[in-house]
């Protein structure tokens, strides 16, 4: 609720509160809860690593089991679907069904929160719609969509949902090495 709270501030909201610390929604503790990564190369190990600086559980499970990080865990999928308060997905785009559909967000832990910033196509956006408005998912913050730009206005505009327009690689630095990467792959073959 970053942004709420920030256009709280913004407008005044804080300002005229009795008491020196304002909140418009419930927030959450992160020390103790449980990040679930699925998918554990590059990305989905440094976001462990921050998960874990906070005081988070964490759970990993990917296509081949990999090493952990002491303290965490490698499950399977439905264990860490179950037991996660938090969902992080980093895994390349997946052909057929997407990985977050109706039958694996029915076994989610009630109330978890889903971050997506691997690729639209392994969620399907309607079935996370109607886990966000069933309360099953608390909230979801989302930098990757089915389509590009993003037209699911439902989703677009739901009070839980935290978007951002695929900026994930869109810093300096990162294109910087992506097009490093390129010319490396080129000078390969």
């Amino acid at each position: 609720q970053v942004g709420l709270h920030s256009g709280a501030v913004h407008t005044g909201q804080w300002q005229s509160c009795p008491d020196f610390c304002f909140w418009d929604r419930p927030l959450i503790e992160l020390d103790g809860k449980t990040m679930g990564i699925v998918g554990y190369g590059a990305i989905g190990s440094a976001v462990g690593a921050v998960a874990q600086a906070l005081g988070m559980k964490l759970l990993v499970t990917a296509r081949h089991e990999k090493p952990v990080p002491e303290g965490a865990r490698f499950v399977s999928l439905p264990e860490l679907l179950a037991q996660s308060d938090f969902i992080s997905l980093h895994t390349p785009a997946i052909d057929g069904k997407p990985l977050i559909n109706r039958e694996n967000i029915a076994k989610m832990k009630d109330g978890v929160i889903f971050v997506n910033t691997s690729r639209g196509n392994n969620v399907d956006e309607e079935a996370l719609l109607e886990g966000l408005n069933s309360g099953k998912i608390r909230g979801a913050g989302l930098d990757v969509y089915a389509e590009e730009p993003a037209k699911n206005e439902a989703l677009l505009n739901h009070p839980n949902v935290s978007c951002t327009p695929h900026i994930g690689a869109a810093t300096k630095e990162a294109q910087k090495r992506i097009g490093q990467e390129i010319v490396s792959i080129i000078e390969s073959m």
